[in-house]
């Protein structure tokens, strides 16, 4: 039997269509909606917030469910406005993969976005989207529900001339130009609500400069409401923030329960499932009280693990993954994941597990060991090494400190025999 012949064969016995795990949520709020469970009190907050046309910043490590929550609740508020008797008219856009590290580049992305949803309803709007430089964007998904359109974008950069020398260039500041569009929109929808993900990715300098200039956009719109994306913050920049007053609303997203990773697992296998189920076969429950605790209360981390558990499993074509089948699959995954890494991540990521994490208390022997004379000259290293989960970083009253992700087994490297 071929090897894919072996491992459809195994999804198709456990009633599969595919494998549904991935590192990060679908790009579809539809989707998301399926497999989004938790984070009740956060949407309570959030979603009349928003329909007042207030701002709200939600806040948490990466791979914590920032986007997953953004994609609930928009797609949440779309339903719930449809539903209610006045037949408002609403626009609701959710924005990722804002590109550029100015603050002229994000309003200019931002501009362009307004300006497409406007499109078919003014012809200033209309030429904006045809003809301003520096972005080009993709419509992942628009859905109209009664008098509520959402409509989800994403940006990329292109290099054209405009056809229409009267519109913003790249030159141009499209800032004045953005708050007198959004006005435009708020006159032909009654509500606006603006979800910017992958914001917290921006430098912090750079954030602060955008809310700080901001005042009219953040501030002005009486039904216009932002949600954004963001992470720590220095006591300066809360300071500033608390002083704005852009944000009505602060929502931390603590890590999750045990038993909230096994519901979203059991979610994402009901999403690929022939018939909807209760519990999380192919996994037995005791493998998934492992690959819960292994994902360290990060939802990204329970997927990555489920995706490559279920993967192995079903090209082993194993009958179901119990505690036999998954000893033997893990420790294979463990290694391959360490030894994959660079010289420089691998002697990273072992000495913060000896070290059991590494915060900005690190001891100097440590710091002689990885090269560096401070904290802070290590931690853009360790932000890289967050995003693409090598590292978990654990909060606490004392702090933050990151630690290794589970898939790291410092017993397959050359030093961990020498200790």
């Amino acid at each position: 039997m071929s090897r894919l012949k072996k491992h459809n064969s195994s999804l198709e016995k456990w009633g599969l269509k595919e494998n549904p795990f991935r590192p990060t949520p679908p790009n579809d709020p539809e989707k998301v909606a399926q497999i989004f469970y938790g984070r009740d009190q956060a949407l309570d907050v959030a979603i009349p917030t928003l329909y007042e046309g207030r701002n709200i910043l939600v806040r948490g490590a990466w791979g914590i469910g920032k986007t997953s929550l953004i994609f609930n609740l928009i797609y949440q508020l779309q339903r719930e406005v449809a539903e209610l008797d006045d037949n408002e008219k609403m626009l609701i856009l959710y924005l990722s993969s804002i590109p550029g590290e100015s603050a002229t580049e994000f309003y200019r992305a931002l501009l362009l976005a307004i300006a497409d949803s406007l499109a078919d309803l003014d012809q200033e709007a209309q030429d904006i989207a045809n003809t301003i430089l520096g972005f080009s964007i993709q419509r992942t998904k628009t859905i109209n529900e009664g008098q509520v359109k959402l409509g989800v974008l994403s940006f990329g950069r292109r290099e054209e001339s405009p056809s229409n020398k009267l519109t913003p260039t790249a030159n141009a500041d499209p800032y004045p130009l953005l708050i007198r569009l959004l006005n435009q929109a708020e006159k032909k929808y009654s509500r606006l609500v603006i979800a910017i993900d992958d914001f917290d990715k921006k430098d912090p300098i750079v954030v602060q400069n955008i809310l700080e200039g901001s005042l009219d956009l953040f501030r002005m719109g009486k039904n216009r409401g932002f949600i954004m994306t963001g992470r720590g913050f220095t006591d300066l920049q809360e300071a500033t923030l608390k002083a704005l007053g852009i944000f009505s609303e602060d929502i931390p997203l603590e890590k999750m329960s045990q038993d909230a990773l096994r519901q979203i697992a059991i979610n994402y296998l009901n999403s690929a499932r022939k018939e909807p189920r209760n519990d999380p076969h192919p996994f037995t429950e005791e493998v998934m009280q492992l690959i819960t605790n292994y994902a360290q209360g990060v939802p990204r981390q329970l997927n990555t693990i489920c995706e490559k558990v279920l993967r192995n499993a079903a090209s082993e074509g194993c009958e179901i993954i119990d505690q036999t089948a998954f000893s033997s699959i893990w420790q294979t995954l463990q290694q391959e994941f360490t030894y994959s890494l660079s010289p420089m991540f691998r002697h990273l990521l072992y000495v913060a597990y000896q070290a059991g994490g590494i915060s900005e208390d690190i001891s100097d022997r440590d710091l002689d060991k990885l090269d560096v004379v401070t904290f802070v000259a290590l931690y853009p290293q360790l932000k890289s090494m967050e995003e693409q989960g090598l590292l978990i970083r654990q909060e606490d009253e004392k702090g933050f400190r990151f630690t290794p992700s589970q898939l790291f087994e410092p017993k397959f490297l050359p030093e961990s025999k020498s200790e």
